[in-house]
This record gives C-alpha cells, structure tokens and sequence, in this order.
C-alpha cells in the first residue's frame, strides 16, 4: 500500500486510490466490477468517439478517486478471504463505509506505519472530503495557499495549496475541480483535478457559473463532475465539445427548446 507522506513533515498520511481499488479487486472482484459498471455508466461516454489512451488512463483514475471515497460497502476488511468474500457494494445512502476507511482501518490493525495520529488523519479525510467545482480568487506560492470559492454548493475555502498554489501563484481567476478534505486543521486538495483551466479568470466568469448553479439548482455528484467534462449530458446526450459547437453555430437554444417541448 503506498502512503504519500514524509515522515515529520507535518503533512497528513494518504492513501494511494489505485492501491484501494486493487486490494477490491484481488480480494472481491464482484464489489470491483459492479462499481466500476455504475461509474462508467454514469459518466456516459460517446461510444462513437475516439477516447485518446491518455484520457482514459486519466478516467480509470477518475474511478479510483470514485470508488474510494464515495462508494460504500458493508464492512471493513478483515485479512480472511472467505470473510472479505461476503462484503457487499451498498447502494442505499448512510448505509456502509468508504472502501477509503475499510483499508484504513484494515491497516491501523495490521500495519505498523499507520500509528494515532495517521489513523486520525486517514478518519478525517473519509470524514470531510467532497469534490466540487472551484473558483479562484487567490494563489499565494510564498504561502503555499489558496483562497477558492465552491460555485456549485457556495462558501470560501482557504487550502494549503503546496504545488497547485505555486502553479498558480499570483492568479485571481480560474476554474479547477477537484476533491478536498479538512486534516489537521486545513483545507487541502486530497486527489488529482477532474479539470483545471487559468482562463477565463475575469471576475464576471466566476461569477457567472455561480449563478448558473444557484439558479438551477444543480448539484452534481462526482460521477456528473466528471461527466461534464468527459461524458455525455443525459438529457441532451451531447458531450462538452457538441455543446460548445451548438453555442457556436446558434443551434444550442433550439436543442434546449426541444427538450423543454
């Protein structure tokens, strides 16, 4: 299992995604395969178009990050095959625990690295974490943070940004989305970006998408996150690229008039 974390560092200890989904897949192949089915479903790819091997390299780690963190199964882990055989995919809300918090506590029992104070970290992210959709209103790299406005649900978040925060050091603008958790008392990116773009970064953009989800009331999940972005729209079943040519083209409203008729 790798933990990416450096010993007195003051960083919180995580865990690798892959590694979470891998140890499912050798020791219950059926929870594996029947989540990577609903994610692949839900995220609703063209399967008329040509997906570039990087892409979906990138998507299966979309999966990763998904079945981690907001699937549940039945039970923790216990080392015993037949036992960790009869864990089961849970489907109904509140129900179960992350495959995150089973591994993790799977390894507070039988792993050495993992002490107090990583269990503790580990807790706090499956506790806290949720992806979203962020705008950026600050990047300070002498600081290592970022001030980031949630556009989808509302609120203002300051993260210890490290790398991301020197990548966009002095920026006022810019989307990026991606999954963050409250450890030791921070703010802080706990996976890879679903998407990140510097521009548009004019004020009246971030305000724009704002709006655009206060007034609709859309609240996507992970599995819609990534969709937007890589999928296709399950009403109108155009992807990002078919949306963006109907804007262009002026065929957009027509297409959104049919579906409301």
């Amino acid at each position: 299992m790798t933990m990416t974390t450096v010993e007195d560092s003051g960083l919180p200890v995580m865990l690798d995604t892959k590694d979470i989904a891998q140890i499912f897949k050798r020791c219950n192949l059926a929870v594996y395969a029947e989540a990577r089915r609903r994610f692949y479903r839900e995220i609703n790819l063209n399967p008329f178009k040509h997906q570039s091997e990087s892409v979906l390299r990138f998507l299966e780690w979309m999966f990763w990050d998904w079945f981690a963190y907001d699937c549940a199964v039945s039970g923790e882990l216990s080392g015993d095959e037949a036992e960790d055989m009869c864990i089961t995919l849970e489907s109904d809300v509140g129900c179960g625990i992350s495959p995150f918090l089973a591994i993790s506590e799977f390894l507070y029992e039988t792993d050495p690295r993992i002490g107090e104070r990583e269990i503790h970290d580990l807790r706090d992210v499956d506790e806290t974490n949720f992806a979203s959709m962020f705008w950026i209103h600050d990047s300070n790299a002498a600081k290592g943070t970022m001030k980031l406005e949630d556009v989808v649900h509302g609120g203002y978040y300051e993260l210890r940004g490290g790398e991301v925060a020197a990548q966009y050091d002095g920026a006022h603008g810019g989307l990026i989305v991606n999954r963050v958790a409250h450890v030791r008392g921070h703010w802080q990116f706990c996976a890879i970006p679903v998407y990140e773009a510097h521009r548009p970064d004019a004020p009246e953009v971030g305000e724009a998408i704002a709006k655009s989800f206060r007034d609709t009331g859309y609240r996507p999940d992970f599995p819609g996150l990534v969709r937007f972005f890589y999928g296709r729209a399950k009403d109108t079943g155009m992807d990002l690229e078919d949306f963006q040519r109907a804007r262009e083209n002026g065929t957009l409203q027509a297409i959104m008039d049919g579906l409301r008729n």
